[in-house]
């Protein structure tokens, strides 16, 4: 069985990823956690912080995961990269991504959490970036990629995908971004 701390973490994910911050209750997380707000307390001085200590353990280690298989492939980087992009089964696409629901509903009305978010993007940014320096550098791609903004482009395609699909509660929106994505790769490829 988790500890308590895990159970809290765990169980405010959860709840922070269905509902929202905003509308994240904490006698919901605790619930959820099946902890008394006592025991909470021991770890969290309040439902803000069990939120940012949610924030760097699970979503920044949710992005690391997703992607943690391209960083150490020996295969073709952007064969990879793709195959990644286009398995759908692997993607929430009723949800969205908890860092763009955050990011979006957080990043103007808490500093913290705006810290917070905005440093997982940036790791992620100079993920892809590194990425992309390794496949030039095995020469799988042209010389003349900007990494940096091809980078953000992925990104930004990414997330945008996801929340259409949630938005418009259907896989057609992420599917056909993925499929313009994947060509948009493809054509960079030497």
């Amino acid at each position: 069985m988790q500890d308590v701390r895990s159970r809290l973490i765990e169980a405010t994910f959860q709840e922070v990823f269905s509902k929202g911050y905003q509308a994240a209750s904490l006698a919901h997380i605790l619930k959820r956690a099946d902890v008394k707000k006592g025991a909470m307390y021991h770890y969290f001085p309040s439902k803000k912080e069990m939120v940012l200590s949610m924030i760097d353990e699970k979503i920044k280690l949710r992005i690391e995961n997703k992607w943690k298989d391209l960083a150490s492939t020996e295969e073709n980087i952007i064969d990879s990269l793709i195959s990644i992009l286009e398995d759908i089964n692997s993607w929430d696409l009723k949800n969205g991504c908890p860092l763009g629901n955050l990011l979006q509903e957080s990043l103007d009305h808490d500093e913290d959490f705006a810290k917070a978010l905005t440093t997982i993007l940036d790791e992620w940014k100079e993920f892809f970036s590194n990425i992309l320096q390794k496949a030039k550098d095995k020469k799988q791609i042209t010389q003349t990629l900007d990494t940096k903004t091809c980078a953000t482009f992925l990104i930004a395609s990414i997330e945008g995908a996801l929340l259409l699909s949630k938005k418009h509660e259907n896989e057609k929106d992420f599917e056909d971004t993925m499929k313009h994505l994947v060509s948009y790769i493809n054509s960079f490829r030497v």
